[in-house]
């Protein structure tokens, strides 16, 4: 009887303490299934490495190709690709490279548009081991060969269309005097860039090439010597403070990132909707490389479209959208549509969602889970939020840690470096103050790199943290931390500036414009004044249609909403905002610019401290400010 008890005893203790556990640690459950799902992917990733030929994302295409050739892969202007269809595209564009002789550790730089060659061009090249440079195609003249130079490619693919023919004739010239031979996917009878190569030529010369069958896949020998953390391709950063740097993705990155839906328990029957760009690390971390994992579909389109997003979801069944930057406040401006709640979309992910319209956007399109995330283009660690938890990009907690703790420490403004104690360590800050994020470096968490520039990485990187030999990543991001270890982004350094004594953080003023009714976009950056320490705010605020901007109630809520050194000393009204291809504000020339009536023809305001609200700027304002005659 005693002996049969005892089992019972037993398991009575064990549930016992897991309940225990699970008081003392709330998140005990969802933190252990986190760890289970990313133990699994690293040994299926171990799996990949090991093999004579590392098995990559093409390998996984290839094979839905021979499994399920039918299912569509692609739907682009409402017509479909299937996996077979794509794979035999990208063989054919293979064969051709090869024959010209490109081969594995090569490199080429891809300039094409949203659209399906996009996609079998870097399956073709991943094919042959060859890395692609994807280049921003809103890029021209100078910007466009720096990029193509910093990538250290010797052949430049492009696309069809006259925007990209003017784009690459314009800096053909440059190329042809560094030997770089220049490849046109240009449809049958269009009209050929004198001095390419047209892919369709080489073909029709090439009897050899006319006869292959292109069902059948390239062999993997090919790829023989390629290693898992070599790169898939090159990813530049956006360029918004300098020139675009290329940064390293690896092989292991994309496979991995295939996984990061599993928290959504993504399928072969979803259907994503894409409207990024392709040559964004998003569209393909986390858009591509988990379609083709999960052998998904995919509806792309040229560019994002507010009066056409929710008409394609519902026309193509679409089950997980992805968004960036403003997307959503374009699609919140739109008047009410019943595709909006007839829709089947059930995730969004992305980055960049405000915690102000957060819960207009779940609840106005009945989206039941957003996905915000964090990640750095040339970063090593990314996070998401799997919880709901509005404003937050995640929650990293002490079992978490473990595995990779990154630290939120005291940092100096104007260096954008740690501040360290008497003995020489970081500082960490406590749950609610306003840190920079370091993350680890080490065999498990590597850095790619720059491509050419080692040196801008080394100056990332911050030794002796918290101990002697640790070696962290400067992410140059300032996060907050809440008690329960939510963490919310704050700022990147680059975009706050200081004034009075005290850091501005321009998220936080451009989301109280946003409060303002007549308000639909606010871009915060901080300029100089003669005679003022630091950068006082200003913002570029674009209201909607048949609004009136009204100084006197926009100071009220300003200043009843931000303390005072937060409350921005300038506002400019123009007619549109810029963005970067990927919706991200841009800031150089309205900072160049600043508010000088001179340079600035847009109606401006002051912060008038003696009138309680903003003043109209113009060249006589503008003297007595920068002489000091004008409070602000």
């Amino acid at each position: 009887m005693i002996y049969a008890v005892i089992p019972l005893a037993i398991s009575l203790l064990i549930v016992g303490a897991v309940l225990i556990l699970q008081a003392l640690y709330p998140r005990l459950y969802s933190d252990l299934c986190f760890i289970v799902d990313k133990a699994r992917m690293a040994r299926h990733l171990s799996r990949c490495a090991k093999r004579d030929v590392p098995l990559t994302i093409v390998d996984d295409f290839e094979r839905h190709a021979r499994t399920t050739p039918d299912k569509t892969f692609l739907i682009y202007q409402d017509v479909r690709y299937t996996y077979r269809e794509v794979n035999r595209e990208a063989n054919r564009l293979a064969y051709v490279a090869r024959h010209c002789g490109m081969k594995q550790g090569d490199t080429v730089a891809v300039l094409i548009q949203n659209e399906p060659r996009f996609i079998w061009t870097l399956l073709a090249f991943a094919k042959l081991g060859v890395t692609c440079a994807l280049l921003n195609f809103n890029l021209r003249s100078t910007s466009l060969l720096h990029c193509f130079e910093a990538s250290q490619a010797k052949i430049l693919v492009f696309g069809p269309g006259d925007s990209l023919r003017e784009a690459v004739a314009d800096i053909k010239g440059e190329l042809k005097k560094k030997q770089v031979r220049i490849w046109a996917l240009e449809s049958s009878g269009g009209s050929r860039l004198q001095g390419t190569q047209s892919i369709d030529g080489i073909l029709q010369n090439n009897l050899d090439l006319n006869g292959k069958d292109y069902d059948v896949d390239l062999p993997r020998e090919l790829r023989k010597g390629q290693h898992f953390r070599d790169p898939f391709v090159y990813i530049y950063t956006s360029g918004t403070t300098g020139l675009p740097k290329a940064s390293r993705m690896s092989h292991y990155k994309m496979m991995a990132g295939g996984h990061l839906l599993n928290c959504v328990a993504m399928t072969s029957d979803d259907v994503m909707y894409v409207t990024l760009p392709l040559y964004h690390i998003s569209a393909l971390l986390f858009g591509l490389s988990n379609i083709i994992r999960n052998g998904a579909t995919m509806v792309l389109r040229p560019k994002f479209s507010a009066a056409q997003f929710w008409t394609d979801c519902c026309k193509h069944d679409v089950t997980i959208i992805m968004y960036i930057g403003e997307l959503f406040r374009y699609l919140l401006s739109r008047p009410e549509s019943p595709e909006e709640k007839t829709n089947k979309v059930r995730v969004a992910v992305g980055n960049g969602l405000g915690s102000d319209i957060w819960g207009e956007v779940m609840e106005r399109f009945s989206i039941g889970r957003i996905l915000e995330t964090y990640g750095a283009t040339e970063a090593n660690f990314g996070i998401m939020n799997v919880d709901n938890k509005i404003g937050s990009v995640g929650c990293w907690p002490p079992l978490l840690r473990i595995f990779c703790p990154i630290e939120l420490i005291k940092y100096d403004y104007e260096s954008a470096q740690p501040i360290r104690d008497e003995k020489g360590r970081c500082i960490k800050i406590p749950p609610g103050d306003t840190g920079l994020l370091l993350c680890p470096v080490n065999k498990t968490f590597p850095l790619e790199g720059y491509v050419g520039k080692e040196d801008l990485m080394q100056r990332k990187l911050v030794h002796n943290v918290l101990r002697d030999g640790d070696v962290y990543f400067n992410t140059g991001d300032l996060f907050v931390q809440d008690e329960n270890y939510n963490l919310y982004f704050k700022d990147r350094l680059g975009d706050t500036f200081r004034w009075k004594g005290e850091n501005v953080a321009t998220t936080e003023v451009s989301q109280v414009l946003h409060e303002v009714d007549s308000v639909f976009e606010a871009n915060v950056y901080g300029v100089t004044v003669p005679g003022h320490y630091g950068k006082a705010g200003m913002a570029a605020i674009l209201l909607y249609p048949n609004s009136i901007f009204d100084p006197v109630s926009t100071f009220k809520y300003v200043t009843s909403r931000l303390p005072n050194y937060a409350c921005p000393r300038f506002l400019r009204l123009p007619t549109s905002l810029e963005h970067t291809s990927t919706f991200k504000q841009t800031k150089s020339r309205l900072v160049q610019e600043s508010f000088d009536p001179c340079l600035v023809k847009d109606p401006m305001f002051f912060f008038d401290v003696v009138k309680q609200q903003y003043s109209k700027l113009d060249e006589a304002a503008y003297v007595k400010i920068t002489r000091g005659e004008v409070r602000i």
